[in-house]
């Protein structure tokens, strides 16, 4: 078969595509992933979940959304920051990422910080992340946060909007 100009073109805006939907998913490493949502959506909880719908489950954009519509000037099911579990205080450093698994479709993060509690409270705490895509090729999109108590983001909002909240 004689490659053509045509099909000299076609196969590299094929591969063109491919290395731009590889490109997409610049981070592939769990803890990388974890650390870069963290820096730059910390008050995720309590921002409109579009700015990150692209980076996270549908489900956990269902949850989140709901609750930010809802949270308008109310309180709805969060009552602390998810990061802390806390209503007061603040996250020290260092702030660390580390995968604690990774199946290649699931992953675990493990994020470890002091905790600050006014001048002389310190306590170290952590907080999971848990990750998921659909395949291996695919981006990592965050899917729940368990803070420090043990408790999944995701389930204390949809548990508290099934009981509490009105709609579907």
């Amino acid at each position: 078969m004689k490659l053509t100009p045509v099909i000299a073109f076609s196969c590299l805006m094929a591969l063109s595509a491919f290395d731009s939907a590889h490109a997409a998913c610049a981070i592939d490493d769990p803890a990388v992933f974890a650390k870069s949502f963290y820096s730059k959506h910390a008050e995720f909880s309590s921002e409109n979940p579009a700015k990150i719908r692209t980076i996270i489950t549908s489900r956990f954009f269902a949850a989140l959304n709901r609750e930010y519509k809802c949270a308008q000037g109310e309180i709805c099911a969060l009552e602390s920051d998810p990061w802390t579990d806390a209503q007061d205080g603040d996250i020290g450093k260092p702030v660390e990422f580390t995968t604690a698994s990774n199946s290649g479709v699931a992953a675990t993060v493990s994020m470890t910080y002091p905790f600050i509690l006014g001048k002389t409270h310190r306590e170290q705490k952590r907080v999971t992340l848990l990750l998921e895509r659909k395949s291996p090729s695919d981006c990592w999109l965050l899917n729940d946060l368990v803070g420090p108590r043990g408790e999944s983001l995701l389930r204390t909002i949809e548990k508290w909007h099934k009981e509490f909240g009105s709609g579907p």
